[in-house]
């Protein structure tokens, strides 16, 4: 089984990310090709904020930005 490639945080190296910081959110990786993977996509709320690709926010530090600054996952 082939793994995917995933891109992470510039500032800690998370490969998670949220769609917010407040309410609802979807929680998800980004692969090479900077398209979200969500890994439960069945379970995301319907008024949930949709993934925008000019601000993502790390799921483990404070760093938010556009999916242009991600870099390649050391993990």
């Amino acid at each position: 089984m082939k793994t995917m490639d995933l891109l992470a945080c510039p500032k800690c190296g998370s490969e998670l990310f949220v769609s917010t910081r407040q309410g609802e959110r979807i929680v998800f990786q980004m692969d090479a090709e900077r398209n979200p993977v969500i890994a439960q996509p069945d379970r995301i709320a319907a008024d949930a904020a949709p993934i925008n690709p000019g601000r993502l926010y790390c799921g483990a530090c404070a760093w938010q930005g556009a999916a242009q600054e991600l870099v390649e996952s050391r993990m």
